[in-house]
């Protein structure tokens, strides 16, 4: 059985879960800010959000998004790469209910596919 200390650090250094094909569009950027949110959430029970906008970025580049997950990724977007996402006039401040909900949804599978992994 594996201790919760291995568990948790097994955790923090597991592969970043992306869209099915599309693993090489994450780059060592946005790993090195997945590890450090789980740093920093590293007792949380679902996934951080840096985690959830890679996996919608790798996601958008394989399928069309839904209107909320299309919203939840503009948001997360403007979220880790403002800059960016004033200039493509994309900058998203809030998320309703919903896209809240579904964010919440997101993260909590991304945290179950990595558990998975481990």
């Amino acid at each position: 059985m594996v201790d919760k200390f291995e568990k948790t650090l097994r955790r923090l250094f597991s592969p970043v879960v992306a869209y099915r094909g599309w693993e090489d569009a994450v780059t060592d950027e946005m790993k090195n800010n997945i590890l450090t949110e789980r740093l920093a959430n590293f007792s949380s029970k679902t996934a951080t959000d840096m985690e959830a906008m890679v996996y919608l970025h790798t996601a958008s580049l394989a399928t069309p998004l839904g209107v909320e997950l299309t919203n939840v990724y503009s948001y997360l977007f403007s979220k880790y790469y403002p800059k960016q996402a004033k200039e493509i006039g994309n900058y998203t401040e809030r998320m309703d209910e919903t896209e809240q909900r579904e964010l919440a949804k997101l993260k909590d599978w991304i945290y179950k596919k990595t558990d998975e992994i481990i």
